[in-house]
């Protein structure tokens, strides 16, 4: 067992001598404070040892741009520093699974805007909006009856509509409140826009897409040029939304083999190719497709698989679905 490391707690901050080198932990800045102290609790000195110095592994994740190297996170090798990066180190240090933040992290390194790339994670965990397994993020917007935008009563934000603007075109200065731009919004700031009986929308926003977070309302919404409605709530916006990590809205999905290793990458967005048709003794696999839209949403389902998805959506106010014979669009 390793000798005992002296220390000196001082306010918010403790100092350790680990090996003859000073070190002063701060409960406001030091991510593993909380471990380190139960630590020292514990008297478990090699513990200590290893929050306070880190060993350097480096871990890569994703695409390979993405890696961990003691408390730090790393983007194509250098330091990257915001509220996501704290995020994903205290995650993987308490052994969760990282890789929705990777593939978040990825989409939102296509952000040509430094100011979003600073501001865009910090408003979805104070807002309390989730990620999906695709590294997206869910937010809400509400709509006039007809599901017509209320500002200007011309967009369609239907279920499975595509919502689409040239960047240069929204406003992204984060002091002008009320201006250019594709809005979305936290559930806090529902009750300042609209009525109440109106519906609600889900929209899914590539963290790329992200030109400002208004400082108004205390952060509640943002403006971006483009977004997909992928649901409406249907009861409390409060409840639409159980976890951090939402995996109801993917991009297409398939079964997986059982020993596929999760994370996997998702599959790209294509028009479905022909297939040779089965043979007479294989069981005839179905496509599910967006009615409106015709965007493909699940592949390589039983028929049975396939109705119960129809079934889950229709319950959950999500897209209208159709099946149709895997690889066409010939409807069944």
């Amino acid at each position: 067992m390793s000798n005992a490391i002296p220390y000196l707690l001082q306010g918010k901050n403790i100092i350790l001598v680990v090996d003859g080198k000073s070190h002063t932990i701060s409960k406001d800045t030091h991510i593993a404070y909380g471990k380190i102290v139960d630590a020292l609790k514990a008297q478990d000195w090699d513990a200590l040892r290893d929050l306070v110095e880190p060993k350097k592994a480096i871990v890569n994740f994703g695409l390979g741009y993405v890696s961990i190297e003691g408390s730090k996170v790393m983007w194509k090798g250098q330091p990257f520093h915001n509220a996501l990066a704290t995020r994903m180190i205290e995650m993987y240090q308490d052994g969760f699974p990282i890789d929705p933040m990777v593939r978040f992290m990825e989409n939102l390194m296509n952000n040509p805007s430094k100011r979003s790339l600073d501001q865009v994670y910090g408003f979805l965990e104070k807002n309390k909006l989730p990620l999906t397994e695709d590294g997206y993020f869910l937010a809400y917007k509400r709509v006039r009856d007809d599901y017509k935008d209320i500002h200007s009563g011309t967009l369609d934000n239907s279920v499975g509509a595509v919502i689409e603007m040239s960047r240069n075109s929204v406003d992204d200065n984060p002091d002008s409140y009320c201006s250019s731009g594709l809005h979305f919004c936290s559930e806090s700031y529902l009750g300042h826009f609209g009525n109440a009986g109106q519906p609600v929308m889900i929209l899914k926003i590539n963290p790329a897409d992200v030109v400002s977070i208004p400082s108004d309302y205390d952060g509640a919404k943002g403006r971006c040029c483009k977004y997909e409605v992928v649901g409406q709530v249907n009861g409390d916006p409060k409840d639409a939304f159980t976890s951090v990590i939402n995996g109801d809205y993917n991009k297409p999905q398939t079964r997986l083999d059982p020993k596929t290793p999760w994370p996997y990458k998702p599959a790209e967005k294509e028009a479905p190719k022909a297939k040779p048709a089965a043979p007479a003794d294989t069981e005839q696999l179905y496509d599910l497709v967006r009615r409106y839209g015709g965007a493909v949403e699940w592949v390589d389902l039983t028929r049975d698989e396939a109705e119960d998805q129809i079934e889950r959506n229709r319950l959950q106010k999500k897209a209208q679905l159709k099946i149709v014979k895997a690889g066409t669009q010939e409807e069944i």
